[in-house]
């Protein structure tokens, strides 16, 4: 029987060596993701640079409005979102693309259930 290296080893060890092996694993993925996905899809997302000026441009401390419940949260959200309707683009809101990554969401939601736990 062919097996793969990694297979022997939790063979051989038990399910202990088989708990390390994927903790490393997923430690990995979570690093390649931090580290080379996230700012691949920054830089590819054009949005994220207009959201980013409107910020600059407002001075406005996104970090603080993520974390309050008050008007001002409120209002910094109404200023960024009326910016962008009256910006009078295409590509905001309920568009093919948003539905996309809804959707890309569930299969990857569903691939982990299916094939990692």
């Amino acid at each position: 029987m062919n097996t793969s290296p990694i297979k022997e080893m939790c063979m051989k060890n038990g399910p202990k060596s088989k708990a390390w092996v994927k903790l490393i694993f997923y430690s990995f993925l979570i690093w390649v993701f931090g580290w080379v996905v996230g700012p691949y899809i920054e830089k590819t997302i054009p949005i994220y640079t207009e959201i980013t000026q409107v910020v600059e441009e407002q001075n406005i401390d996104s970090a603080a409005y993520m974390y309050m419940d008050s008007v001002g949260s409120y209002d910094g959200e109404y200023y960024l979102t009326d910016s962008f309707k009256h910006a009078r683009r295409d590509d905001y809101g309920l568009t093919k693309a948003f539905f996309a990554g809804i959707i890309s969401c569930f299969l990857i939601l569903g691939a982990g259930w299916r094939y990692v736990l």
